[in-house]
């Protein structure tokens, strides 16, 4: 069966799903999930994937939106992390152009805390070594002069100089997405909105199969796999808790927090990595924002609605003003925020210090694979590594994981040229829609080379909308229906495009007529409509409203 990815015909995938054996199912529909299905289905392997809500539901879209090179992890001398995630980045970078772009970040020294201009250099030359790092974008050291006229609004009493490396910016959500989506080209049955609530087992006793409740029609399903891999992320523990009862090691949540002020707010120059008092901290222009993060704490409340504290808020506007103290921000200026956390590995009785970042493989006596913690960057090696363990149980012949040379969906480009050229064709072909050269850039740096489809049904519904705003906004919500599997509101303002957090007034404008053109697709009837609405008011309301306490 040729799948597609469209949320208009997933009963047809769910029925095909029920009919066939497996050689592999996969639960969760995070980055780690999603990359372990596209390298399963790219080796040949009949592959599902289940997600219980949407791609990127969890974690994956509520990280730092960085590709790491690893830079952090030469504190502790963990030199072969530094080798492998510098290598992948430049991987993820080739394979998803349009998602994955450098970004100039510069790292001041600060007065006090641990780096000095020696220590930097030895740091910052073994980071463009181990990371592979090209001759072009490899570090340079600034004085504190040359410090200051980069980023003028520095303290000035504390800033003794900075480093200057090239860091990658990504789209968290849509990496994950597009991930999900070329392993659905490549026949994988990807299905979101459909939780396991059980394991089906043979005469033996191990796990033949998933249980499955379709959370958009209220059925229950079976799906049948030689191979069942538990992905679910910060999730892990509930989905083994399904099979048998957690022992030994378990997972540990880690609470990270990230703050949005508008750039007129906070106009720093360049993207910056500083440290206070040991912890690092990242500021990262967006478009005409500019974002903020991350605190970290563990976290053991509910994980399907995680709030943002105010001493979270003041937390990270202390560093702010201790590193900005020119600015004058408050809680009053944050247009949005956003919390998530981060699966660690330990035990009981573990210490904060002593909790797993890497990711590990555990096995249960009925033959659940599950593989948790791990990073963003990792996620095409964590998903390698699940598929050796396979074979090795399994006593497969696998060929070699290809993904290091298969391109994302959106992401066939062959260069940074080829983007431009691609976006200038598109301004000067869809001239008719009176797009400006930016606003086809913002879309190429989403869509990539689907852009085009994109445009296609934006100018499809153009005589239904009078304002170009209304009319781009709607035609991009029916496309993501049809063509990148959203099934609500939240999907496409949230996961597929980002609007939620980084153009909130773009969501209040456009919100009726969203609904509206979702809705037709989709069928909904005007309660659900409603529904959608006011879970939209919701989330907007919750991205600036921070609790009293944690």
């Amino acid at each position: 069966m040729s799948h597609t990815f469209s949320t208009v015909h997933r009963d047809a995938l769910r029925r095909y799903m029920t009919d066939v054996t497996f050689d592999m199912i996969v639960i969760g529909g995070g980055i780690t999930g999603s990359g372990i299905a596209l390298d399963a289905a790219a080796r040949g392997l009949k592959t599902a994937l289940i997600e219980r809500k949407d791609f990127a539901s969890g974690t994956s879209s509520r990280s730092g939106k960085l590709i790491h090179g690893g830079l952090k992890y030469l504190k502790n001398y963990e030199f072969s992390i530094v080798r492998e995630v510098g290598t992948e980045r430049d991987i993820v970078y080739r394979n998803a152009r349009h998602l994955v772009y450098p970004i100039q970040m510069l790292f001041p020294l600060i007065k006090g805390e641990s780096f000095n201009p020696f220590t930097l250099k030895i740091g910052l030359s073994t980071y463009d070594r181990l990371a592979g790092v090209k001759k072009e974008e490899r570090h340079r050291l600034h004085s504190k002069k040359q410090t200051l006229q980069k980023e003028p609004l520095f303290n000035k009493n504390t800033v003794e100089g900075s480093g200057e490396y090239v860091e990658y910016r990504t789209d968290d959500s849509r990496l994950t997405m597009e991930t999900a989506k070329t392993a659905s080209e490549m026949d994988a049955s990807v299905l979101n909105y459909a939780e396991v609530d059980g394991f089906t087992f043979d005469d033996n006793g191990r796990i033949s199969g998933i249980t499955v409740e379709d959370h958009v029609t209220g059925e229950t399903f079976t799906v049948s796999g030689r191979i069942v891999v538990n992905a679910g992320g910060p999730w892990v523990d509930e989905v083994r808790k399904k099979d048998e009862p957690v022992s030994g090691k378990h997972m540990v949540h880690a609470k990270g927090v990230h703050l949005v002020f508008s750039y007129e707010t906070l106009p720093v120059q360049s993207s910056i990595y500083f440290q206070h008092h040991g912890r690092m901290i990242a500021v990262i222009p967006k478009g005409n924002t500019t974002y903020v993060g991350s605190t970290e704490s563990l976290y053991y409340n509910d994980l399907d609605d995680m709030h943002v504290y105010q001493s979270e808020c003041d937390y990270l506007i202390g560093c702010l003003h201790d590193m900005f103290p020119s600015l004058t921000l408050t809680r009053d200026d944050i247009i949005s925020s956003w919390a998530g956390v981060r699966p660690l590995i330990g035990y009981d009785d573990s210490e904060p210090s002593e909790l797993s970042r890497h990711d590990e493989i555990f096995e249960s006596d009925s033959g659940l694979i599950t593989i948790a913690g791990g990073k963003l960057t990792g996620y095409r090696k964590m998903a390698e590594r699940v598929l050796a363990y396979a074979a090795k149980r399994e006593n497969l012949k696998l060929s070699s994981s290809r993904t290091d040379d298969i391109r994302l969906s959106g992401g066939h480009f062959a260069s940074e040229e080829d983007m431009t050229a691609f976006i200038h064709r598109l301004t000067r072909s869809y001239d008719h829609l009176k797009l400006t050269f930016q606003e086809v850039e913002e879309y190429v740096f989403r869509y990539g080379s689907n852009t085009n489809a994109l445009l296609q049904q934006i100018e499809s519904v153009r005589h239904l909308y009078e304002h170009p705003v209304t009319r781009n906004t709607a035609g991009e919500a029916i496309y993501t229906v049809k063509q990148e599997m959203a099934a609500s509101l939240e999907d496409f303002y949230d996961r597929r495009t980002s609007y939620l957090l980084f153009q909130p007034e773009k969501v209040t404008a456009t919100l009726e007529s969203v609904s509206s053109a979702m809705g037709g697709v989709l069928g909904w009837d005007p309660p659900r409509v409603e529904r959608e609405k006011e879970r939209i008011r919701y989330l907007l309301q919750k991205t600036v409203t921070f609790l009293p306490s944690s």
